[in-house]
C-alpha cells in the first residue's frame, strides 16, 4: 500500500474505537497506566480496522498514544525492525 493512501482516514469510520473515550489511548502522563493499556488493547482487539490503524500510525509516526494496540515503544521497534 502506498504511503499516501496510509493517510486516508476513511477507515477510521468503523474503528472499534470510535465512540470511546480518547483518554484511554492517550493517557496523561508519562506512560500508559496498566488498566488504560489494558482497556485500549482490548478495544483494539475486536477492532476490525486495527490493521489499517497500525499502518496509520507508522506511516504517520504516531508517537503518542495506543494505536492497533501498540504503544509507542513498540510501535518505534517495528520502525527500526523494517529498513
Amino acid at each position: 500500500m502506498q504511503a499516501s493512501s496510509m493517510r486516508d482516514t476513511y477507515w477510521m469510520r468503523h474503528a472499534a474505537c470510535r465512540d470511546v473515550d480518547p483518554e484511554i489511548f492517550f493517557p496523561i502522563g508519562s506512560a500508559p497506566t496498566r488498566s488504560q493499556l489494558a482497556l485500549a488493547r482490548h478495544v483494539c482487539a475486536r477492532c476490525p480496522v486495527s490493521a489499517l490503524c497500525l499502518n496509520y500510525a507508522l506511516d504517520t509516526g504516531q508517537t503518542a498514544g495506543v494505536w492497533a494496540g501498540t504503544t509507542e515503544q513498540e510501535r518505534r521497534a517495528l520502525r527500526e525492525a523494517v529498513p
